[in-house]
């Protein structure tokens, strides 16, 4: 799966023990597959999650297709195309995955999915300009050349980057925002989820047991780094909105979700965009829904569709449109993105 040869580490088992077999998410009526071989030997498989959501109050199951694995000595016999053909013939109303590359979008476009643009723009915002283009380019090099360059350049990068972020006029300048921050904790998210959806038609539906599994389940996969949730209210308490991302000092941060009041999202960025400053990372990454994105863009964020293409099918067409117009208050928090091996 992962590109690699030699046996699995032990961490692996245990991921997809946690995923597959513990897991408040799952429905024993639309399962994980496996494909079995002339021998018996399993040769495919394809994971499935199922998520609970709800079209203007009515609920549906949106089925999750991700780790799609098939033996390259069995894709001769078109396993994986079975493997799929199975899993699009499920009982969910809505099969989807937030996490497609070019190869495995074409192959599902192919097979009567639909790529969903408005949840496929992603954005990045650097922190410190220099060390986030030295990081991103040592991801292209061999790890450990990617380790020496990036030893080197720290000095420099260090120098520009004080430099960059020390003008008042700089796009890169952070300063303390006034909002109020506290610890997230999933009573408080469960409220924010319930009363900042207004003016979407589907949202996610979770109580306290598959929220509190869910983000305990990415606290512990730590290959992105340290999950930190934040609640930002004003002075009087009132809740203004919230945001959850992964911390990794001198790399670029994973965001996880922002939400909130619709007026108060360009605050809601200042301060997430200092606190992950503060806490030493050089850019943040997220996916936005597009009706947020001139908020994002006056805050100087840039935008592209190469983070992992949403791409959905269903056999009823009226989801779909629903998905297309930017009418789904959904998140990486929402799909299979966050529940991704990333060792």
């Amino acid at each position: 799966m992962r590109g690699r040869n030699g046996t699995a580490p032990p961490a692996v088992g245990s991921f997809f023990q946690r995923l597959y077999f513990a897991n408040p998410l799952i429905d024993s009526s639309i399962p994980s597959l496996v494909y079995e071989g002339e021998n018996g030997r399993i040769v495919g498989f394809l994971g499935v999650v199922v998520r609970k959501m709800s079209v203007c109050g009515e609920p549906i199951r949106v089925a999750f297709g991700g780790n799609f694995v098939v033996d390259p000595e069995a894709r001769a016999n078109l396993a994986g195309m079975r493997l799929l053909g199975t899993y699009m013939a499920g009982s969910q109303d809505l099969s989807q995955t937030d996490s497609a590359n070019n190869v495995s979008r074409s192959l599902l476009e192919r097979l009567g999915f639909r790529t969903i643009v408005p949840l496929s723009i992603h954005w990045a915002r650097p922190l410190r300009p220099c060390h986030y283009a030295v990081y991103a380019a040592s991801r292209l090099a061999a790890p450990r050349l990617s380790a020496a360059l990036r030893f080197a350049a720290n000095p420099f990068c260090s120098v520009l980057d004080n430099m960059a972020t020390s003008f008042s006029s700089s796009p890169f300048r952070q300063t303390a925002s006034p909002l109020r921050a506290a610890e997230l904790d999933v009573d408080t998210l469960l409220h924010c989820l319930a009363n900042f959806r207004s003016g979407y038609s589907l949202w996610s539906e979770y109580d306290v047991h598959s929220l509190s599994w869910l983000l305990s389940f990415m606290d512990r996969t730590q290959t992105r780094g340290q999950l930190r949730k934040v609640v930002l209210r004003d002075d009087s308490q009132k809740i203004l909105g919230w945001y959850i991302y992964f911390v990794k000092p001198g790399a670029v941060g994973e965001v996880v979700q922002v939400g909130g009041d619709p007026q108060s999202i360009k605050d809601i960025l200042d301060h997430l965009f200092y606190d992950a400053w503060n806490r030493g990372v050089v850019g943040l990454h997220g996916m936005v829904h597009s009706r947020l994105m001139g908020d994002f863009s006056e805050k100087n964020c840039v935008f592209a569709c190469r983070g992992g293409w949403t791409v959905a099918h269903s056999r009823k067409p009226e989801l779909l449109e629903l998905l297309n117009r930017g009418d789904a208050f959904l998140s990486r928090l929402d799909g299979e993105w966050c529940l991704a091996y990333g060792g």
